[in-house]
């Protein structure tokens, strides 16, 4: 369906897309989940793409030119409760309008929104895009390092093909977009 991939076109700014981090089996269990989908051993992702929302390998999520890790800064129990959240929409189609009123359907910014507002003090606010009320990517990580609510941890291919961390990271975000965060 090239009408379908097409979306992707359309989608504002320089950070079009998130993924969700999940973890290993271990990090989940630790956590006191237990999933009631079941997740392959080298699944670390919960990623909305055109094919749906699906459990990925870091081997399918990381074939990316350019990438930002955002670490939540909550209690383990909040984090706890955004994965078991968001492991509830795994098998969802992918949402190509961008219907934040309904969650049947979901797109990538979409999963993260469901999994993390409301949890511990996170409020995302949607915001007007092409006639709907939704989350881009940089409206999420605006909101997301205004409020403290994550941190970034490393950003990758900003600065040719090498990794970057701590405050640096968090400078070269700043300057890839129109950011609206310290």
């Amino acid at each position: 369906m090239l009408l379908d991939a097409l979306s992707n076109l359309f989608l504002p700014g320089f950070w079009p897309h998130v993924a969700f981090y999940i973890g290993s089996n271990a990090q989940r269990a630790a956590l006191g989940l237990a999933s009631e989908v079941d997740v392959a051993a080298d699944v670390r992702f919960l990623e909305s793409k055109k094919d749906g929302v699906g459990l990925r390998p870091p081997t399918d999520t990381l074939q990316v030119d350019t990438l930002v890790v955002l670490r939540p800064q909550l209690i383990e129990a909040d984090v706890a409760v955004a994965i078991a959240r968001g492991l509830t929409h795994a098998g969802k189609l992918y949402d190509f309008i961008f219907d934040f009123t309904a969650s049947d359907r979901l797109a990538c910014t979409e999963l993260v929104y469901r999994s993390y507002h409301d949890v511990g003090p996170v409020q995302f606010r949607l915001a007007p895009h092409a006639g709907r009320h939704c989350l881009s990517a940089e409206d999420l990580i605006n909101q997301a390092l205004r409020a403290d609510w994550f941190e970034p941890v490393l950003v990758y291919g900003l600065v040719g093909n090498e990794w970057t961390e701590g405050s640096e990271a968090r400078e070269l975000l700043k300057n890839s977009f129109c950011s609206e965060f310290d």
